[in-house]
């Protein structure tokens, strides 16, 4: 082609443009509305505002909504839904922004020939049907949930006669609502105005503890156990040892963790349901709340012992207690003393709890270990006699006293760990701790303090 023929072409096409630019109004003449011949699922929308198009696509999803979607599970059965239920609609915002901007391009003679074109021949708005996954989700959710079944985690269980058992996991199963959702967006796009048609697939269900992390646990069976006994009919002081001994029920202990009685009991307070029992302050027994729960620490103490787990607090109280030997007690006080010992082992430990008859036991169960037996025993080495403490009281006639409290001796008592074989043969003996228990003075009430107690009558 010669340059004159390209110059004679282009300037035809002007002309062309030109006569047609004189067949339309002014560009500007339909602003806000969209130029004749646009068409949306068989509506036309030219001349239409945005108010207008909205309500033709309302139409259209209305319509539409009713159309059935067909879910096929893996064993045949179907479940059948509507495009509404399933969030399907058709986004007003879109079709009008489609439709508006055709012929707008901002290059007159280009939008002069497009609305040539589309006057001419038409344009259809394509049917882009959009999808609201929550709503469908939450569909899928309702619809697929008779076929939902939840996993279950392994459990371990301890035996009546103290085996350890573990009862295995079992894997759950539900629809694979991800996957539905992907298939429904690619059949919408396939196929924007029709029924839809899903086949949907099962995905297992992994439960939080399979059998084989219970048996990297590593509990195989009783390593210690302990019994206290105490005096049910001491009502307040037996709801005590029962709530801190439930606290402690099925504790579990990791390789190196220190654990804590306190933290895995918390506080001993009316709201957690603890009663007002005897405790040891000072060298008497005064009531206050929690009463009885150093006994659940000290049985657990002389657990940990038999088990020969490392001691990293515990202190013994003022007064030797009646539940088990001096120098093997643990006292308790939430948020001033605790007793605290570490696993030091490469397994876990569970604790467990039980009452029965008068008798609170504490059993330690993990890497079980034969052939050995441990005894706890307590020595006394030292005896400390009462001192005296005189009070005045001008009550007392002069000449005589009376004997307001009689005091008791101190002691210093020596715990160790005797260890023997399954034939009976002490393999070896361990130091546990030395404990002082301090004497508790004698009360003396006479007219002067002190006095000279020749001669003189007791009250």
């Amino acid at each position: 082609m010669t340059v004159g023929s390209e110059i004679k072409r282009r300037l035809a096409i002007l002309s062309t443009l030109a006569l047609l630019a004189g067949c339309f109004p002014p560009l500007g003449a339909d602003e806000g509305r969209v130029i004749p011949g646009v068409v949306f699922n068989g509506c036309p929308l030219g001349g239409k505002g945005k108010e207008e198009v909205a309500a033709v696509v309302g139409e259209a999803n209305e319509r539409m909504a009713g159309y059935p979607v067909v879910m096929e599970l893996p064993g045949g059965e179907k479940i059948e839904t509507t495009r509404g239920e399933m969030g399907l609609h058709i986004d007003a915002e879109q079709v009008w922004q489609e439709a508006f901007s055709l012929g707008r391009s901002g290059r007159w003679w280009n939008d002069v020939w497009t609305r040539w074109q589309i006057e001419r021949k038409g344009r259809q708005i394509p049917l882009a049907v959009q999808m609201d996954r929550g709503k469908a989700l939450e569909a899928l959710d309702r619809l697929t949930a008779p076929w939902f079944k939840p996993p279950k985690e392994a459990v371990l269980v301890i035996t009546p006669d103290e085996k350890v058992e573990i009862i295995p996991h079992e894997y759950g199963r539900e629809v694979d609502k991800e996957a539905a959702l992907q298939a429904l967006e690619e059949k919408i796009k396939s196929n924007p105005g029709g029924a839809v048609y899903l086949a949907l697939a099962f995905s297992e269900i992994r439960p939080a503890k399979t059998q084989s992390d219970i048996e990297a646990y590593g509990i195989t069976g009783l390593v210690s156990k302990h019994s206290t006994q105490f005096n049910s009919a001491r009502v307040n002081r037996t709801n005590n040892i029962k709530l801190a001994a439930k606290a402690l029920d099925g504790c579990f202990v990791l390789p190196g963790q220190v654990f804590s009685f306190n933290e895995a009991v918390g506080p001993r307070t009316k709201e957690s349901g603890y009663d007002e029992a005897d405790i040891i302050l000072g060298n008497e027994l005064v009531p206050d709340v929690g009463g009885g729960v150093c006994q659940v620490s000290t049985t657990l103490y002389n657990a940990v012992l038999k088990a020969g787990l490392e001691i990293v607090e515990r202190a013994p109280h003022t007064l030797i207690v009646p539940y088990v030997s001096p120098g093997l007690d643990a006292t308790v006080v939430y948020g001033f003393r605790d007793f605290k010992f570490r696993n030091a082992g490469d397994g876990c430990l569970i604790i467990k709890t039980e009452i029965r008859q008068g008798y609170l036991t504490v059993k330690l169960f993990g890497k079980a270990r034969s052939g050995r037996r441990v005894v706890l025993k307590s020595f006394k080495e030292k005896e400390i006699p009462p001192g005296t403490t005189y009070r005045e009281d001008p009550k007392v006639p002069q000449g005589q006293y009376i004997l307001e409290r009689a005091g008791e001796p101190g002691y210093v008592y020596r715990a160790e760990r005797w260890v023997y074989d399954d034939q009976g043969k002490l393999l070896k003996k361990e130091f546990i701790s030395r404990d002082y228990y301090p004497p508790v003075d004698r009360v003396i009430r006479s007219f002067s303090s002190p006095p000279s107690l020749s001669n003189r009558s007791i009250l």
